[in-house]
């Protein structure tokens, strides 16, 4: 269409053209010729433009069309993958139903395994009881049939070997004569075909080669069941050796000897440790078994061991071979000696004897322990320097016996006024057996500020007599930690006040009420039993003679302890360390309790913190063997209280100061009795008092020293 058009439109104009060339045409003609000529090319380029579009129209619908064509292709596509689908999910259904009828099928067969296993589980609980049964068969069988069962093991060993040769010879023979069948063979094909003599002659060396071959797999099959035959043969020696031991074994009980040693159970004690290693060193270096029977430690410190042994090993030459090497043992086990080897005359029994460390003998020990009275005399004149004793000691180490010894030595030799302060009064512990003045917790902390009211009053009146002896029975668990400061002033004050302290702790640590080590030197302390081995390994004061006083507590520890084994409480013997401030620390040993006895009824010991007329005029009618250093006192008297007569002190010294609220006294005006405090060096000198206490000896020229006064009684 489109050639068409441009064909007539190109025509047309040189139609056009050519008449207008020619003039041939009129004039309207001509301008319709001239029309013709600009319309054409106009139409021209309308045409093309509308064919161009069409062009592009037709292509997109053509491209629209491809990309339908496409979907549609996928669509078919879906559309089969969509039937395969749903073919593959009825197959899962059917093969879904196929696996549930099998599940109910193996949970059917769950149900019957269960009940199985329920019928082996009853069988098997049979065939244990048939087993244990068939056990004790066994074992009755081995302790009363062990003749019967080695004869007849032989004897089905002897079997057995004969079936085996008899096996093995006709399996022999029977390979022999199918070797012979095939040599026959053999010679008939190599005489049949002699003709062929290389061919034969090469067949025979084939056939050689394979009887050798068949011989060697022959005798390898005959090594085989030999060692096979052997490690069985190995195997049932074994078990008749094991049969053989055990029926030894059970030979030797049955007659009362020991296959091997038996060791004893004893715990962590170390004697028994060591009872059990000599049994096991003379098992190991002498094989002879001991039974391990028990121990017992002796009074002089060794310990007898009971063993047992074999009834058929002879005593005699036992008993020589521990005594020849008892050194042996002994250097081995670490022990000092072995004493003794012996039997028990009244049981089947070894009895040795050993020591651990070497036997303290009876001097030295007396010459580490300072006789109780010289050192009792010692501490009651150092009273006079440091005026309070410190007893400490567990439960059951003798504090409280110590305590009752010092307080009769006291009673007996000075006229000091004794008041006792037990808060467990009535207990079980309560073994004092004399008045007392606080018997609570709440009256001893009482008698605790009286006894500083008392110090404080004495400070102001200078007034240091009667001596006052306080024993405070569980100062650790009544004095707070708070009040440690104020309580080791009041100690350190009343040393030049005629005023005494006894503290008894019952538990050994020096810390348990606020002290610390360093404290101790203002006391003398008596550390009974085993808490004076925490003071040689804590108190500084003990330390250069730490190694020595270690030694000699565990000699003495030991004796003391094997002394006290079978004895009551009231028989014990108790040891302790007795440490004065710079002297030499001292081991002593107490009285039996039973052989303490104080007069309850002494005028000095007090039944009320007030010291009554009767008391006082007691104490000041007696004359100690050394009067503590006080000050010239005067008293008067004062009126009486509820049911006993007392007096309180009043200092004559120009004081304005109050009178104490706590009554006691230094004496009254019927009975005077003074001291004066002189110079040891200057008798005759008369001492005067500076601002800070201390005296002024004119003769000497300077401030005295404590330890170079004196005291001297004025009548």
């Amino acid at each position: 269409m489109r050639k068409q058009i441009i064909i007539g439109g190109s025509t047309a104009f040189g139609i056009s053209a050519l008449l207008l060339a020619t003039g041939l045409l009129k004039p309207t003609v001509k301008l319709v010729a001239l029309s013709s000529l600009g319309i054409i090319p106009v139409s021209i380029i309308v045409s093309e433009n509308i064919h161009r579009k069409a062009n592009q129209k037709v292509l997109s619908l053509e491209k629209a069309l491809g990309d339908t064509k496409a979907s549609l292709k996928q669509l078919e596509n879906v559309q089969d993958d969509n039937d395969r689908l749903s073919i593959g999910i009825a197959e899962l259904k059917t093969e879904l139903s196929r696996v549930q009828n099998s599940l109910s099928t193996v949970k059917t067969e769950n149900c019957n395994l269960k009940e199985s296993l329920q019928l082996a589980q009853a069988q098997l609980a049979v065939s244990s009881s048939q087993q244990a049964k068939l056990s004790e068969q066994v074992t009755e069988y081995e302790e009363s049939y062990s003749n019967e069962l080695e004869s007849e093991v032989q004897q089905k060993v002897q079997e057995y070997i004969a079936q085996d040769r008899e096996a093995l010879k006709s399996k022999y023979r029977a390979l022999l004569e199918e070797g012979e069948v095939i040599y026959a063979e053999a010679m008939s094909i190599s005489e049949r075909y002699k003709q062929w003599a290389g061919e034969v002659a090469k067949r025979h060396q084939d056939r050689k080669a394979y009887m050798m071959g068949l011989t060697g797999e022959f005798n390898k099959r005959i090594g085989e069941a030999q060692e096979a035959w052997e490690v069985e043969r190995g195997l049932l020696l074994t078990q008749i050796e094991t049969l053989n031991e055990k029926v030894a074994r059970l030979q030797q009980q049955l007659a009362g000897d020991l296959t091997e040693s038996e060791y004893g159970q004893f715990g962590y004690s170390v004697e028994g440790k060591i009872a059990n290693d000599i049994a096991r060193w003379c098992w190991d270096n002498l094989q002879v078994p001991l039974s391990v029977k028990g121990y017992q430690k002796r009074s002089d410190g060794a310990v007898d061991v009971g063993y047992g042994y074999s009834h058929s090993t002879p005593v005699q030459a036992l008993l020589r071979d521990l005594q020849r090497y008892s050194e042996n043992i002994a250097r081995s086990l670490g022990i000092h000696k072995i004493v003794t080897v012996r039997k028990l005359e009244i049981a089947d029994l070894l009895v040795l004897s050993f020591r651990r460390e070497p036997a303290i003998k009876e001097d030295d020990l007396k010459r580490l322990l300072t006789p109780i009275d010289k050192l009792a005399t010692q501490v009651i004149r150092e009273m006079s320097r440091k005026g309070t004793v410190r007893i400490m000691g567990a439960t059951g180490d003798g504090k409280g016996v110590c305590a009752r010894y010092l307080l009769s030595r006291i009673v007996t030799t000075l006229s000091w006024y004794i008041r006792l302060h037990d808060p467990q009064h009535g207990s079980e512990q309560d073994h004092w057996g004399i008045p007392k003045v606080s018997k609570s917790g709440k009256e001893l902390k009482q008698a605790l500020s009286m006894i500083t009211a008392q110090m404080k009053d004495r400070e102001v009146t200078k007034t240091h007599s009667p001596v006052t002896l306080d024993i405070l029975d569980e100062i650790d668990t009544q004095l707070e930690k708070e009040d440690k400061g104020q309580f080791l002033k009041l100690i350190s004050r009343i040393r030049h006040l005629g005023m005494k302290l006894i503290l008894i702790g019952q538990n050994p640590k020096v810390s348990r009420a606020g002290f610390q080590w360093s404290d101790m030197a203002q006391m003398i302390a008596f550390y009974q039993g085993s808490s004076a081995l925490d003071a040689i390994k804590n108190n500084p004061a003990l330390e250069l003679k730490k190694d020595i006083l270690l030694k000699q507590y565990n000699e003495i520890s030991s004796v003391f302890e094997a002394k006290n084994e079978w004895l009551d409480d009231n028989k014990k013997h108790y040891f302790g360390l007795c440490v004065i401030p710079g002297k030499n620390p001292q081991w002593y040993e107490l009285p039996v309790a039973d052989e303490i006895e104080i007069d309850g009824k002494l005028p000095v010991i007090g039944e009320s913190f007030e010291i009554t007329v009767s008391n006082s005029q007691f104490v000041e009618g007696q004359k100690s063997a050394k009067a503590p250093p006080s000050v010239v006192a005067q008293s008067r008297q004062a009126p009486n209280s509820a049911k006993a007569e007392t007096i309180t002190q009043q200092g004559l010294t120009v004081n304005t100061a109050p009178p104490s609220v706590i009554p006691y006294v230094g004496g009254n005006t019927k009975s005077r009795h003074t001291v004066k405090t002189i110079c040891k060096k200057h008798p005759n000198v008369e001492l005067s008092q500076r601002k800070d206490g201390r005296y002024y000896c004119p003769g000497c020229k300077k401030r005295l020293r404590k330890d170079e006064l004196a005291v001297e009684d004025i009548i």
